[in-house]
């Protein structure tokens, strides 16, 4: 017999240990099934709305319908991960329909949109926008305020 018999036999024998208890879907009764989902209900009228901690809360005084509200920023956020998960998927591709610029460019589009993503999170917990653009998809240009002058002006006496 040659080793590999023997190694095919001696796997054949052994026996696999249960590793887990598969839990088994409870059966409930109609009668059970609108308790629980009262019991549900009850418990999430009961539950507190989020702190933000670490929301600024000049950021958390902002109604809601204002562009650069709290809810809003929430949404680009969302809006630029997909932007960023599309990309990577187009950069990692290793199909050959997709040319290497395109996939540079799905580069540059992932890299861009990350650097976005913690724009924003940066304004959520400093309270201080500090990018160019603003919007969903950064397509709108900041209207930018001084709020105290750099310096001299040197045309001035």
């Amino acid at each position: 017999m040659n080793l590999l018999n023997i190694l095919l036999k001696k796997a054949k024998s052994i026996t696999r240990e249960k590793l887990y208890n598969i839990m088994v879907k409870r059966k409930m009764t109609e009668a059970q099934r609108e308790a629980a989902a009262k019991n549900l209900a009850k418990a999430r009228a009961a539950k507190k709305p989020p702190k933000l901690a670490n929301v600024h809360y000049r950021v958390k005084a902002l109604p809601d319908d204002d562009t650069l509200s709290y809810e809003n920023v929430k949404n680009w956020i969302k809006t630029q991960e997909g932007i960023v998960k599309s990309a990577r998927l187009t950069e990692r591709s290793r199909s050959g329909d997709i040319s290497q610029k395109d996939k540079d460019k799905a580069m540059r589009t992932r890299i861009g949109a990350q650097a976005y993503i913690r724009s924003i999170k940066n304004y959520i917990t400093t309270g201080d926008w500090s990018a160019m653009f603003y919007g969903e998809f950064e397509d709108k240009l900041m209207q930018w305020k001084v709020i105290a002058p750099a310096g001299r002006d040197i045309n001035s006496k």
